[in-house]
């Protein structure tokens, strides 16, 4: 298959392309280095010309609801736009597992534009052409959500099944290859704290550098990130453990 994944650069989509073409499909790489920009739809429909699967890897991390919310609104509708411009051609869009009242917290206004996201897709979409891949947490995430203070390295306190993002991306590229309809969650083999996992990271880095470890506090979130907010009720697992993956960093 010719399969176009819009956001291929970042986190996911650098780990989703070579996984694709690994399977034997010709893969587009469209983003803003491209000329390709989802939020303005510049160049997303020429990306799109001659693919049998559009994938929207795109993200933008704000918790900021007006911002997340407009950002996703805009690329949802633009690749969604593209792919109904082609009939046949299927969409995958790489979402993120969180239960409803995730979305309705005020102060993670991120997955308001997460939930935003999947509105547009199921209504644009039809059901037999969309696969909505909703991942858990990645281990490469502590990196983006800790906020540095000179010793200090400040977390969110969450509860997460947290996941390799090569083994999210392997599990979605078997998925596309399959044909996959549907919504798919996956997550990691644990649950356990955001906080504790940037705990163990910077033990490790500190042990591999020979130089004294970083303070790590956990900030308590209130509302359903402190419970199971986060936690995927029955999803498709990857293996590989907190303790697995911190060799591999």
């Amino acid at each position: 298959m010719q399969i176009t994944v819009y956001g291929a650069t970042g986190t996911f989509g650098a780990q989703l392309v070579p996984q694709l073409r690994e399977r034997g499909h010709t893969v587009i790489a469209a983003h803003r280095g491209s000329g390709v920009d989802t939020v303005t739809g510049q160049g997303v429909a020429e990306a799109a010309e001659g693919s049998d699967v559009l994938v929207d890897c795109v993200n933008q991390l704000t918790m900021n609801a007006q911002k997340a919310i407009d950002f996703f609104s805009r690329s949802s509708r633009s690749i969604a736009e593209a792919a109904a411009e082609q009939p046949g051609t299927s969409v995958a869009v790489l979402s993120i597992a969180f239960r409803p009242e995730a979305a309705e917290s005020r102060m993670m206004g991120y997955y308001q534009g997460k939930a935003m996201q999947e509105r547009i897709f199921r209504r644009l979409v039809p059901d037999e052409q969309l696969l909505m891949f909703r991942s858990a947490q990645w281990f490469e995430l502590v990196d983006t959500m800790t906020i540095k203070a000179g010793p200090l390295r400040f977390v969110p306190k969450m509860r997460v099944r947290a996941l390799a993002v090569t083994e999210a991306a392997r599990i979605m590229a078997e998925a596309i290859d399959a044909r996959e309809r549907g919504t798919i969650e996956v997550a990691g083999p644990e649950i356990s704290d955001f906080a504790e996992i940037a705990r163990r990271l910077a033990a490790v880095r500190a042990r591999k550098a020979g130089v004294r470890r970083a303070k790590v506090v956990g900030i308590p979130l209130p509302g359903p990130m402190a419970r199971d907010g986060l936690i995927p009720p029955s999803p498709r697992m990857s293996d590989v453990t907190v303790d697995e993956w911190l060799r591999s960093v």
